[in-house]
């Protein structure tokens, strides 16, 4: 047999899949000018559909003028600041920019991080080059309403999709001080990515738990000091723990619409917040009310750590690794007493790992329960009260877990804890 045909035969795949990646990347590019568009718009010209980036430039405003940013109203929204200082740091060189301009820089910002982290995300994955196929089309298409959501209101869920993609990315690649450095920063922009810190102890990956630990030091605390003292950023800090995170602690379910009044409270009960915690707090009260909250976050949390203590061990194959990368982030949505629909970002990367082994039917299924439950929230708005999004989450979570610690179970003994230095990247034998 010549070596012509076998070079035909070998060279063919490619020429059946660059067509896909021209369209997907084309397609892809419209969209994205659409939406960037739209962004602007929403920012100024005398449209009343305005971002949440006017509430972050006042925080930094705020900030650049050494005081605590916490609360602070935009003259625009009327909305308060709700971030740790760190954030407000971040986005100050906006601050004195037209609202228009700063607008479209955010969401350059914002869409080329979320590029960043499904580029991290599928490389992980061992998924790289042209789309090819439902395995790389359906997360894709799954989390494409809401990244549309967060990038045209100007939301933080696409840069926190870009750091965390890279952590993975990095946590696979044994370098543990970038992956600290990444997960810190989104750490220190919103709280709920802290989780990951706890699924980096259960792996024992102790380098990259070190690195975080550090980092938030450096993120939280040094880089305000030089616009609040060392003693300002202390106590913004302790003001954010004390008015947005401790009344959690305290009383779930509880609610004040106005922020000024103490002590604060999110508002768990407004109907398009689609946690399931949410859920539970709207129609239960008191012990029994509190009893399913803890009952809820244990059942989630639990079974997340137990995969992430197998999925992000060293040794782990690449899939298992973002399953259990993707069962933490997965879970404060769950668990969390908000969750937005444009939050649902950052459900990509079990999204992907469900993709690739849809062969499994529970991921099957759930993949049709998310796609079906996530049109219903975004095309049927008198549904949204009812949670359906977080229900879709619930099933996309309990199949990755069922499926993950099967495959963790089969894998035992090739897996275990490492350092972060060790890498992880290669396929299991």
């Amino acid at each position: 047999m010549s070596e012509a045909p076998r070079a035909a035969e070998t060279e063919a795949p490619r020429v059946v899949e660059r067509p896909w990646g021209r369209a997907g990347a084309g397609a892809l590019v419209a969209l994205a000018l659409l939406l960037g568009a739209n962004t602007v718009y929403r920012a100024g010209f005398g449209s009343k559909l305005r971002t949440d980036l006017p509430v972050y430039l006042t925080g930094a405003r705020r900030v650049l003028a050494g005081e605590d940013p916490l609360h602070a109203r935009s003259p625009e929204r009327g909305w308060p600041y709700v971030y740790p200082p760190t954030f407000a740091v971040l986005v100050s060189p906006l601050a004195a920019l037209p609202l228009p301009v700063a607008a479209g820089l955010w969401f350059v910002l914002s869409a080329a991080a979320l590029a960043v982290g499904v580029v991290c995300v599928r490389s992980a994955a061992e998924r790289s080059g042209p789309l090819r196929g439902w395995g790389d089309l359906l997360p894709l298409a799954l989390i494409l309403l809401p990244c549309a959501s967060a990038l045209t209101r100007g939301q933080v869920g696409p840069l926190l999709l870009g750091l965390l993609g890279g952590a993975l990315w990095a946590l696979r690649r044994g370098r543990a001080f970038l992956c600290g450095a990444l997960l810190s920063l989104a750490a220190a922009i919103k709280v709920t990515p802290a989780f990951l810190l706890v699924g980096l102890l259960a792996a024992r990956r102790w380098r990259a738990a070190a690195a975080t630990l550090a980092g938030l030091v450096v993120w939280l605390l040094l880089v305000p000091a030089p616009f609040l003292g060392f003693d300002g950023a202390g106590r913004a800090l302790a003001h954010y723990g004390q008015r947005m995170l401790l009344p959690y602690a305290d009383d779930p379910a509880g609610y004040t619409p106005d922020p000024d009044a103490p002590p604060l409270r999110y508002p768990v009960h407004v109907g398009t917040n689609q946690s399931l915690a949410s859920q539970l707090a709207r129609r239960t009260q008191g012990p029994v009310g509190a009893l399913l909250l803890l009952a809820l976050a244990a059942a989630v949390a639990g079974p997340a750590l137990l995969l992430a203590a197998r999925g992000l061990a060293a040794r782990a194959p690449p899939r298992l690794a973002v399953a259990g990368f993707g069962a933490l982030l997965a879970a404060p949505l769950l668990a969390a007493p908000v969750a937005w629909h444009h939050h649902h970002v950052l459900l990509f990367p079990a999204l992907v790992v469900a993709a690739l082994e849809r062969r499994a039917r529970p991921l099957c299924w759930a993949l049709g329960a998310f796609a079906l439950f996530s049109l219903l929230h975004f095309a049927v708005r008198p549904l949204r009260p009812y949670g359906l999004l977080g229900l879709g989450t619930l099933g996309v979570h309990a199949a990755l877990l069922a499926w993950g610690l099967g495959q963790a179970r089969g894998l035992a003994p090739a897996l275990g804890g490492g350092a972060a230095g060790e890498v992880g990247g290669g396929s299991p034998p």
